[in-house]
């Protein structure tokens, strides 16, 4: 195999296509990217732990076909110390050699032939702006249960939900138990197309992050729980999580039902609980949301000492209402909204509904702490 290629295209095509690679893989050859450069076709880097198989596309000319099996990381190591210009890429059965003015590496090869084969991704459904996809997608990825505890029947809450139905949007959802997130983003599907996909957080949230730059393709499962996301440059094909999201609609509290609202600045508000949770002993115990008429007090502290904030709020039905509820959780369900923010309260001890003022794409739902 001979390719030309530019340096900042190898780099970052490899370190694209390593990024998901196993760090203690079952068998060696999974540590490997699949180097392949065909007469007709683009070449590319592949990787893939059986779970998720990543595939970058290369800018490269073929000079020679051919397949090579090289150490991933050491790959994108190298690609990204050679100088800038063209590269010289060489394989045989036995070393890869990457040349440029002044620079040769020589890296051994593997056995290409013991690699297995990589996942077909299904079909595209459909197209949506990367930064919103990314934004939306990293954002309820905070909320998704961490996999050593989603465990059992519980599996389904380590992943982030993506949703299409016959309308224009995407629905991305998230849940620990503790926290729900709802996004809302537009999207243009493929015809008249539904479906769903449900992918680990953390590998979906590094996948949109990756994306972020231009149109993503959504595919979502046809059969054999496979779904890919995709760019003109990028492939990225995951299993997906078999057990299914949990049904968290009815957990939504209805406004309707609901004693009353507080109404005000979300970013006052984070910054109140922000500073509120500095004196508490520990990230889980709880700040203090207590309403005073046109005011809400955010205290917290213990025996490190005590903090309260003031903020200018406009309450509904809550006239001494008192709850509490783990700071970090209520900081990242407000961090989205910009503008005025209205928490809708029952009793308490229910959860509460989290909603912008001016803007029907995101819902949120905490937990509170029940305080002593």
């Amino acid at each position: 195999m001979k390719l030309r290629i530019e340096q900042r295209d190898l780099a970052a095509a490899a370190k694209q296509a390593q990024r998901r690679l196993p760090n203690n893989p079952t068998a060696p050859v999974l540590s490997g990217l699949l180097i392949e450069a065909g007469a007709d076709n683009p070449a590319t880097l592949s990787g893939f732990d059986f779970e998720v198989a990543t595939q970058a596309t290369l800018d490269a000319d073929t000079l020679e076909p051919g397949i090579a099996l090289v150490s991933g990381r050491l790959l994108a190591d190298v690609a990204a110390a050679m100088p800038a210009g063209p590269v010289d890429l060489v394989a045989d059965d036995r070393e890869v050699t990457l040349t440029a003015p002044g620079t040769t590496f020589t890296l051994p090869t593997m056995e290409h032939r013991d690699y297995p084969a990589l996942p077909t991704p299904p079909g595209a459904t459909g197209t949506v702006d990367g930064a919103l996809f990314a934004k939306a997608v990293v954002h309820a990825a905070q909320a998704a249960m961490p996999p050593n505890e989603a465990v059992g029947t519980m599996e389904g809450f380590a992943g982030v939900h993506v949703v299409a139905d016959d309308t224009d949007e995407l629905v991305i959802s998230a849940t620990d138990r503790y926290r729900i997130v709802r996004h809302r983003i537009p999207w243009t599907p493929d015809g008249e197309t539904d479906g769903e996909l449900l992918i680990p957080a953390d590998g979906i949230a590094a996948t949109a992050k990756a994306m972020a730059g231009g149109q993503i393709r959504v595919a979502f499962p046809t059969s054999g729980g496979v779904a890919s996301l995709s760019t003109d440059r990028l492939t990225v094909t995951s299993r997906t999580i078999a057990s299914g999201f949990p049904s968290i609609d009815v957990l939504f509290p209805d406004p309707d039902a609901c004693t009353g609202y507080i109404q005000t600045d979300a970013a006052e508000l984070m910054e109140a609980v922000r500073r509120a949770a500095l004196v508490n002993e520990a990230t889980e115990k709880a700040i203090v949301l207590a309403v005073d008429m046109d005011h809400l007090s955010v205290s917290g502290g213990g025996l490190k000492g005590k903090g309260v904030n003031r903020i200018e709020a406009e309450v509904d039905g809550l006239d001494g209402f008192r709850t509490g509820y783990q700071p970090v959780f209520l900081g990242s369900l407000l961090a989205p909204i910009d503008g005025q923010v209205r928490l809708w309260f029952t009793t308490p001890t229910k959860p509460a509904l989290i909603e912008p003022v001016d803007d029907d794409t995101y819902r949120a739902v905490c937990m509170p702490i029940r305080l002593k």
